[in-house]
């Protein structure tokens, strides 16, 4: 039976990519007003600290549950569009997958992925083995003592902080750097298949371009206060 398109880019368009959305928009806006912080603490125009340190705080959780979202594992029972659950599909259909669509372009992305030169040439060599062959490749990147402790606190911080109140000592969550990181591995994995098989170029030239509207409310935020503060 064959795989349709549409299967394939349902996970990804409403799955991967909202979830990266949110969570760049909240982490974009959540960093602004960090870099804003001695102007909304100043009492000239009235003072806004407590208001933005409430929105910061929410963002923060915000930028949390996303990224959780993205690397939640995949459940039989409950099935997710989380990034495993994507690649587990691709390896366990590989033999009955779309045709790959956009070859060169996909080879690019992947040369920007640093990706090793035996999947590069799965793409026109053995094109039905590109899909679980890509899928290995991914899990390897997230199989490197940083990355596994960064997804075991990002899912601590989640299920014992955040949608449940622990008794439990303070619980220490993962940095901003290293969530920056794992969501950069899940937009390559959409840039990736968004060549493949749905001719959509969401990476292009190593540019995530959806990014660029993810900052809008921080770009937003930034003129505001200039306004409020003469500046």
């Amino acid at each position: 039976m064959s795989i349709n398109r549409e299967s394939i880019e349902d996970m990804v368009k409403k799955g991967l990519v909202e979830d990266i959305f949110k969570m760049e928009c909240a982490f974009e806006l959540g960093k602004k007003i960090g870099e804003r912080s001695g102007d909304l603490n100043r009492n000239v125009n009235g003072y806004f600290g407590e208001l933005f340190a409430t929105i910061q705080s929410a963002l923060r959780i915000e930028s949390i549950l996303a990224a959780a979202r993205v690397y939640d594992t995949p459940s039989k029972k409950y099935p997710t569009r989380c990034l495993r659950g994507v690649l587990n599909y691709l390896i366990e259909n590989k033999d009955d997958l779309p045709k790959i669509r956009e070859p060169y372009q996909l080879q690019i992305h992947l040369e920007h992925m640093s990706a090793p030169r035996e999947l590069v040439n799965t793409i026109k060599n053995q094109p039905t083995e590109f899909a679980s062959q890509f899928s290995f490749f991914v899990q390897s990147l997230l199989e490197t003592p940083f990355r596994i402790d960064t997804l075991e606190k990002l899912k601590l911080v989640r299920d014992k902080a955040i949608a449940h109140n622990e008794q439990v000592e303070e619980i220490v969550g993962p940095t901003w750097e290293s969530l920056q990181d794992l969501i950069n591995i899940a937009k390559d994995v959409v840039g990736t298949l968004g060549w493949a098989y749905f001719s959509t170029g969401y990476v292009i030239n190593g540019d995530y371009i959806l990014s660029d509207d993810a900052r809008r409310s921080s770009v937003a935020l930034n003129k505001l206060l200039n306004l409020i503060y003469n500046q």
